[in-house]
């Protein structure tokens, strides 16, 4: 079988988009060919051989109704060779594509994780055939159309070192690490962290450090990331609290396995891939994401926090800093395995081709 996904950008080192590219290989090990076809296209080096991608051109300046017109040149061209078509993300590529896959008598399944819900989103789904997602929480229309699929985790890439248990209580000075991932947006409340963080200084806690990894979202968020920079400032948490900036992609799971805490306080309300990668890396993970809140309250009680609540949010810290190796090292094995059952990208790579047959 051959098919289309159509995404926003294919770069294997992009910090918000560089997991796509697992994704790609990981259809393509399901398919004789995949034809890609993005808005942007960086470094692509390392894709499977039976994938070819297709840029529509942002990355050579063109304009938004130049892009439109390439993708729709595109879509005529590559519709009439595959199967079906599996639309990544945003709806305003499914809708573009609903007329060629209509003409051409192509499935079109739309891939969509957020809680937001506009008018685009609306016109998409009504043209789709069907809807993919993480979780109930990722799609809130109400619809037949939609089948909850799980995410997708490179378990590969993200994987737990083999000495990470062995070699951290051997370093008793060593400072514990807290670690968050993440653009830089006031939808992240990245102002809760640090805010807990002054917590813990007050409660004469020292001994710990948290490292932000992520550019800003949009240009209108600089003054977002302009009042935490000095909020750190005047609290004097400039000893605790790091931001780091963008993260390259290739190296986030590196980066994952020195944390001893990963935190999450997105507000988005439907699944985020950092937690599961996280999770995936047997990382302790600990966020107020009401999407999370079930599947993690089942390994433990002092893996979710209420919400806009630094105390809390430092208090479950506390909790888990203190925790032995033994319960650390059960914990971060139960995530990992929870990861696996639901979110394991082979085998969403898997469900996706089987709703083309």
């Amino acid at each position: 079988m051959k098919l289309i996904f159509i995404t926003r950008k294919v770069d294997r080192g992009d910090a918000l988009t560089g997991f796509v590219f697992g994704w790609i290989a990981a259809l393509a090990q399901k398919l004789e060919h995949l034809y890609v076809i993005c808005q942007e296209k960086g470094d692509a080096s390392g894709l499977p051989e039976n994938v070819s991608v297709h840029s529509f051109g942002k990355e050579r300046g063109n304009g938004r109704f130049r892009q439109i017109l390439q993708l729709s040149i595109i879509n005529f061209q590559l519709f009439r060779k595959v199967g079906g078509v599996f639309v990544h993300m945003h709806p305003i590529y499914a809708i573009v594509a609903w007329l060629p896959a209509k003409l051409f008598r192509k499935k079109l399944i739309l891939w969509y994780t957020h809680k937001s819900v506009d008018l685009k989103l609306r016109i998409a789904h009504f043209l789709a055939d069907e809807v993919l997602t993480a979780s109930k929480e990722s799609f809130r229309l109400p619809s037949k159309k939609v089948n909850v699929v799980g995410h997708g985790i490179d378990l590969k890439k993200f994987q737990i070192s083999n000495d990470k248990f062995q070699t951290k209580p051997q370093i008793p000075t060593s400072k514990f690490h807290i670690l968050s991932i993440g653009r830089i947006s006031p939808v992240k409340d990245y102002e809760t962290l640090i805010q807990a963080a002054r917590v813990l200084v007050k409660k004469q806690i020292r001994d710990f450090e948290v490292n932000i990894y992520g550019r800003i979202g949009l240009e209108e968020h600089q003054s977002y990331m302009d009042s935490l920079a000095k909020f750190v400032r005047n609290a004097e948490l400039e000893d605790y609290v790091k931001f780091q900036g963008e993260l390259d992609y290739e190296f986030v799971d590196e980066i994952y396995r020195e944390a001893d805490l990963f935190v999450n306080l997105s507000m988005t309300g439907s699944i985020d891939k950092n937690i599961l990668e996280a999770a995936a890396c047997e990382a302790v993970v600990l966020t107020s994401n009401e999407a999370f809140k079930e599947p993690l309250t089942k390994i433990s009680g002092d893996l979710f926090f209420e919400r806009n609540n630094p105390a809390d949010l430092a208090e479950k810290i506390i909790k888990i800093k203190n925790w032995n190796t033994n319960q650390r090292a059960a914990v971060g094995q139960r995530l990992r395995s929870w990861v696996q059952e639901e979110h394991d990208l082979d085998k969403l790579a898997v469900r996706i081709v089987e709703r083309f047959q």
